[in-house]
């Protein structure tokens, strides 16, 4: 039997080991406190991959269930963010491919936040420009898109993606630049200038 050298890192508390403690002790105020803390990022992440508002917001319903459920399964590896966008990615994208093979996705506009101040023409040509790469966003192949938006929506680096995804860090680089140079593709085909990250 071979024994982990104990370090530091491993011998230091999760930081959130006390909300953690609660919940595991089935503390209601402590459940409360989860769900205001991460509840708008959830409907947020979750929004990205169902076809409506109502969708995410069942989304968020079935992730913090199973979040309660589980939560004496959670290891404490990641921060409680992560771990539930984990469970947001799967649930997400479980009623996606249930609405898709039932062809019942309802044909929404996508709404987009545009900055106040700015003059109407100009905020018409970003409202088609933003419903454009919204498109081409929707179009990438799962994976890919999945990564793009929990990097460079939710602000994930491609450590806490790994961890949501439970794969290599390397393959999170390799979908992340891939999913850029098809988004970029896509929207300059349909006339859309996106300046390229690195």
């Amino acid at each position: 039997m071979t024994l982990e050298p104990v370090t530091a890192e491993s011998t230091r508390p999760h930081p959130e080991q006390a909300l953690i403690d609660r919940l595991r002790a089935g503390d209601g105020v402590a459940y409360r406190e989860l769900y205001r803390a991460h509840a708008g990022d959830v409907y947020r992440l979750g929004r990205q991959f169902v076809h409506s508002d109502a969708e995410a917001e069942e989304v968020v319903q079935e992730v913090f269930l199973s979040a309660f459920k589980s939560i004496d399964r959670f290891r404490g590896h990641s921060r409680l963010k992560t771990w539930l966008y984990r469970i947001t990615v799967n649930r997400a994208l479980k009623r996606r491919r249930w609405w898709t093979r039932r062809r019942e996705v309802p044909d929404e506009p996508v709404q987009h936040r545009l900055a106040r101040g700015v003059d109407p023409s100009t905020r018409a040509a970003d409202r088609e420009a933003l419903a454009v790469v919204q498109r081409c966003l929707s179009a990438l192949e799962e994976r890919k898109r999945i990564v793009l938006v929990l990097h460079e929506l939710e602000g994930l680096d491609t450590k806490e993606i790994a961890e949501v995804l439970q794969c290599p860090r390397s393959t999170v680089l390799t979908r992340l630049s891939r999913a850029r140079h098809a988004l970029l593709k896509a929207a300059q085909a349909e006339g859309v200038r996106v300046e390229e990250v690195s």
